[in-house]
């Protein structure tokens, strides 16, 4: 089947952006055909394209990992490797999503029209959802589950703490509050931006404006009168950690998933002893690779679709692409940019 899709031929994208044709075989066992129908578009795919981010497998390189779309062709069960969710009704018709860890981003991608994924890779969309809502959801939900499951924060021991998201107005963040509020939790966001902070106010218990740790760390102490947080996402880095063991509680947990603005930082390791604080990396791999883990969580967004609807911040036309990704770089808005197909 033909098939077009954005690749890039060398790094540096948007501008290396190309729309191609490809032949696309029928799915063999443990595959499906998809027609896809939107696009959730991630900072990673940003990063992917600039050379910041895993390297290409190959050139040229597809791209995107999270989209929704409608089987149209199946193959038979798999014959080894992971199998499909058992919460996705397989079959030709139903709509699905894509799972980001298991989709190849350079051969495959989901910068396109109509995908070949392993059915290992595809996921359900809850019934309220739109498509644009359903291709923002599971990529910020498995990473940020995964990463308060890390740092020992869900649905039975969020009550009554306070949890700090660090750059809250991505759709990751975004969620994060969601999951944490749904949870029990108070909630503390952190932007850059002061018109952001206005329009954040609905989503999170207070929204502090900072640009470095000491204002981090300030803005959180009054928010918590004195007390800290004990549960930190952040995806900021070595800009942010010191101002992190400040902010953090009595035996806190900081929880790292990205560092935009640097992975190389000082930080005082006597501040987290006499703390009792607990640091962690985490990435979206993690939750794959217990397959319990990632059945809880697709069952938690699945049980509670409503309360933890995404926000999409805007979408594009699958032609235009490249300007989608030079708005995605901008980091302007709040939510999830989609493309639609």
């Amino acid at each position: 089947m033909k098939s077009q899709c954005w690749q890039f031929d060398a790094y540096g994208a948007p501008e290396t952006l190309v729309w191609r044709e490809q032949e696309l075989p029928e799915p063999g066992p443990g595959q499906a055909l998809v027609k896809l129908k939107a696009i959730g578009m991630n900072r990673a795919d940003w990063n992917y394209v600039q050379g910041k981010y895993f390297p290409a497998e190959v050139f040229p390189s597809c791209l995107g990992a999270e989209a929704v779309g409608e089987i149209i062709a199946l193959g038979g069960p798999a014959e080894s490797g992971p199998t499909a969710l058992a919460q996705l009704n397989l079959k030709v018709g139903a709509r699905v999503g894509t799972l980001s860890a298991r989709v190849n981003r350079a051969r495959m991608g989901v910068y396109r029209d109509i995908g070949l994924y392993d059915q290992a890779a595809l996921v359900p969309i809850p019934d309220t959802y739109t498509d644009e809502e359903g291709a923002a959801f599971w990529t910020a939900l498995l990473t940020m589950g995964g990463a308060m499951e890390m740092g020992g924060f869900t649905a039975n021991s969020g009550a009554g703490k306070t949890a700090l998201i660090t750059a809250a107005a991505s759709g990751m963040g975004m969620l994060a509050l969601k999951l944490a509020k749904l949870w029990g939790a108070t909630t503390i966001a952190t932007t850059r931006s002061a018109q952001k902070q206005e329009e954040m106010s609905g989503f999170a218990d207070h929204v502090i404006l900072c640009q470095d740790s000491e204002s981090l760390a300030e803005g959180v102490k009054r928010a918590t009168n004195g007390q800290g947080a004990n549960l930190a996402l952040d995806p900021v880095g070595a800009a942010f950690y010191p101002g992190l063991l400040a902010a953090m509680a009595r035996s806190g947990d900081i929880v790292s998933y990205e560092a935009i603005t640097g992975s190389q930082a000082s930080m005082s390791i006597m501040d987290m002893m006499m703390k009792d604080l607990s640091f962690h990396g985490f990435t979206i791999f993690r939750v794959f690779s217990s397959s319990q883990l990632l059945s809880t969580l697709v069952d938690i967004g699945l049980a509670n679709a409503d309360a933890l609807r995404p926000v999409v911040a805007g979408s594009f036309d699958l032609a235009n692409v490249p300007q989608a990704l030079d708005a995605l770089g901008r980091s302007e808005h709040i939510g999830k940019l989609i493309i639609r197909c």
